[in-house]
């Protein structure tokens, strides 16, 4: 943990931002700086954001996945997309529910518990003006991290 910290405070200072993992320009622009950054902290190559391949600087697979999940505005993070699959409307927002999971607004924890309590999908779509599509994608994100039954 302690490299992890030392890592991203190298990039604080690098690339003049408080947030840098959730600034667009250390995962497109500037490569050389991270690799710099994650070797100087002394960094696990388990937690590498870039990496070389036939002398050329690349993301790992890690990174690459992270930067297609997010919406960037400005080359700042504004919204994430939890699940791997780009039809999921499940966003992670920062402005939005405190950050927590949600879909148009509606948090996936309240869409879950609800269902838990009985409710007919239908029902819960109709509550809160969302498709049953949208409950269904609610219901498998809070299965995947464990919560939903």
């Amino acid at each position: 943990m302690a490299e992890l910290r030392k890592f991203i405070e190298l990039l604080r200072e690098q690339f003049g931002v408080p947030y840098p993992l959730a600034d667009r320009r250390p995962f497109v622009s500037g490569k050389n700086l991270v690799f710099d950054a994650q070797t100087a902290a002394g960094l696990g190559v388990d937690y590498w954001m870039v990496t070389v391949a036939d002398n050329q600087l690349l993301l790992t697979t890690a990174a690459d996945s992270f930067i297609r999940r997010v919406e960037w505005s400005d080359n700042v993070a504004v919204s994430y997309r939890p699940d791997v699959n780009p039809e999921s409307p499940v966003r992670v927002q920062p402005d939005v529910r405190f950050g927590k999971p949600s879909i148009k607004g509606v948090s996936t924890e309240v869409i879950g518990e609800q269902h838990d309590a009985g409710e007919d999908t239908d029902a819960i779509a109709e509550m809160y003006a969302l498709e049953p599509s949208d409950i269904a994608w609610a219901l498998a994100y809070e299965f995947s991290v464990g919560r939903a039954s």
